[in-house]
């Protein structure tokens, strides 16, 4: 029910480049060695529900999960006498495709998919074992289902402990509908989950589960119960972070920032009201965070006045002046991204207006993000970047310099077919203009 924002490089996934993901263990779970239609011809054999841990090699969650939570005695034991079991990478060969049948879209993604190839439960994100053996007696009658429990809420829509196991439940039953039916369930969920908040609120609501509820159901749409939400937390931050941790003051501050951010883009003056939250209202959650040498409020208002003045005025001088100050204050506080987010705005906001010497800023800026960064996809971004200001700048050596450069760091993602090939595609045609604009 979320997902957004913008990445200048022309791919954006989360990802950690890691090692061969596939293992064998002795006590855990035992995984079929074949093909997903064999694993449901034996599934139909046995009168088995099949359980799929679609994977991606790059994925350090989904490593995770094969390393601590699959190898358990326990959860071995269980599913090794309820489910025929199997690993897929979801990125190679007609693995591909099967993952788009059950809409896996992030990794890891586990499914308990009947004998006749039904989805009955698709779970996105990592599980710990209390997790994994929940869903997986879910799907064994041991457990109360989803459909189980909406009926009994619908028996007594007052039980709240039924409303947060059922909206616990929600985003694992929702990944497993297609079409209008999965439409038909968000409303549903959207409008009891909106209910459920109103009812504990303001302090029985302060619990883990109920946090989690609302990390997962708590979309970017809907701004005004998104804001709702933040205040509500805001109000009671000390008894939140007692039960949670620092984890709520950094969701206050998050959704304050891209707030505040989507408006100063916008051109809207309104953005200031959100920067004054940061001294007033919100101070405390910002305090949480912590800055050296500078306020949280110091910052926020140098970095979206000065997005402000360029997305609305296009005062590049400006912005390039600000963005300088900002940096000088910040110091110890700055990391790549920071450099190269100002970069990227540049582009977003003054595009093919900017001069020869905003390009020069650019560049700048955007080898400082690359002298400081180690992920692989950013580091992509960052030479990719150079080499378009060095294009502008007619500069076509250099430019070339760095979309090979950029290539070349693309062959590190060896295990990520997909990505790499979309970006090496994307690096290729840059190439060729180069050439086309050489003539």
């Amino acid at each position: 029910m979320k997902m957004k924002r913008y990445i200048y490089a022309l791919v954006a996934l989360l990802m950690f480049v890691s090692p061969l993901y596939a293992q064998e263990n002795t006590t855990g779970i035992s995984f079929f060695k074949g093909t997903f239609e064999e694993a449901l011809v034996k599934a139909k054999q046995e009168n088995k529900p099949l359980f799929v841990d679609f994977y991606a090699v790059w994925c350090v969650p989904c490593k995770k999960m094969a390393k601590t939570v699959f190898t358990q005695e326990a959860v071995g034991k269980y599913f090794n006498e309820h489910f025929i079991s199997l690993q897929l990478d979801a990125e190679k060969g007609e693995n591909v495709q099967i993952a788009k049948n059950y809409k896996v879209v992030a990794y890891p993604t586990v499914a308990f998919i009947a004998p006749d190839g039904k989805a009955l439960s698709v779970n996105t994100g990592a599980m710990n074992a209390d997790e994994l053996m929940e869903a997986a007696k879910i799907v064994a009658g041991e457990s109360v289902s989803f459909e189980e429990l909406y009926n009994k809420y619908k028996a007594n829509n007052n039980d709240l402990d039924v409303q947060q196991q059922l909206l616990l439940k929600a985003p694992s039953f929702l990944q497993a509908q297609e079409g209008m039916e999965a439409d038909k369930w968000v409303t549903r969920l959207q409008k009891l989950y909106k209910n459920y908040v109103a009812a504990k609120a303001p302090t029985k609501i302060i619990n883990e589960n109920d946090y989690k509820i609302i990390l997962t159901l708590e979309g970017d749409d809907d701004k005004e119960h998104k804001q709702y939400i933040v205040d509500l937390i805001n109000d009671h931050l000390d008894d939140w972070m007692k039960a949670i941790g620092k984890a709520p003051a950094y969701y206050i501050a998050e959704a304050n920032d891209i707030l505040a951010e989507d408006l100063a883009k916008d051109g809207n003056i309104k953005y200031k009201d959100y920067v004054e939250k940061v001294k007033n209202q919100y101070a405390k959650a910002y305090d949480v965070i912590g800055l050296k040498g500078i306020t949280p409020y110091e910052k926020s208002k140098l970095y979206f006045d000065a997005l402000y003045n360029l997305y609305k005025n296009k005062d590049v001088d400006g912005y390039v002046k600000a963005m300088q100050t900002y940096f000088s204050k910040m110091q110890d506080n700055l990391r790549a991204a920071d450099y190269g987010k100002a970069a990227q705005n540049l582009y977003m906001a003054a595009g093919k207006s900017l001069k020869p010497k905003d390009h020069e800023v650019a560049i700048q800026w955007s080898q400082k993000a690359l002298s400081q960064e180690d992920a692989v996809m950013d580091r992509v971004n960052y030479m990719v970047m150079i080499g378009d200001s060095y294009r502008e700048l007619k500069n076509y050596a250099k430019a070339r310099e760095f979309y090979n450069q950029a290539y070349a760091e693309t062959l590190r993602l060896e295990n990520m077919e997909m990505p790499q090939a979309m970006l090496q595609d994307a690096i290729k045609q840059k190439l060729a203009t180069i050439e086309l604009l050489e003539k």
